[in-house]
């Protein structure tokens, strides 16, 4: 595996976060997301090491200290009702989805600017396309239902002359 193909691991706060793709580990080195006492892995490694241990490997200077050793505190995901919202607005009740599409759209912009908790980027984005389905779908059979009623109206009346 290339170095450049690696997938990373880390601890931060005592949470597990991965696999990371390389270049999303070196942008949360240089921005601080993870410093040099954090506990890090990759395949090929013989274990977890800190940061500091090999950051050199990376070739990225280490990014603004934290201010404190607390863990950062994420807000939890809301990645399993943004995945039920959408499945619910596909078989049931079209404009669940377009609940599960906003609600989607608004934790992933959290998730990827570290306010909310990233394991659940999955699920979310999962529920928020299922979600775009329903509405589109339920849109166009709320257009079809209307042109349906027209044109059946339409026909009625042209009989009635």
């Amino acid at each position: 595996m290339s170095e450049s193909a690696k997938q990373w691991y880390c601890l931060v706060g005592g949470v597990r976060y991965g696999p990371v793709a390389d270049e999303t580990f070196r942008e949360w080195i240089r921005l601080g997301r993870v410093g040099p006492a954090d506990m890090v892995w990759a395949d090929g490694m013989p274990g977890w090491q800190p940061l500091s241990s090999v950051q050199h490997t990376l070739g990225v200077g280490l990014g603004p200290p934290r201010p404190s050793p607390a863990p950062r505190v994420h807000r939890p995901h809301r990645g399993g009702t943004v995945l039920a919202l959408g499945i619910v607005g596909l078989v049931v009740c079209w404009p669940c989805g377009a609940f599960a599409w906003s609600m989607g759209n608004a934790d992933l912009r959290d998730i990827r600017a570290g306010r909310m908790d990233p394991t659940g980027e999955g699920m979310t984005q999962g529920g928020r396309i299922c979600g775009m389905i329903a509405t589109i779908l339920g849109l166009i059979g709320c257009c079809g239902s209307i042109a349906w009623f027209l044109l059946v109206g339409g026909m009625a009346g042209l009989g009635s002359r």
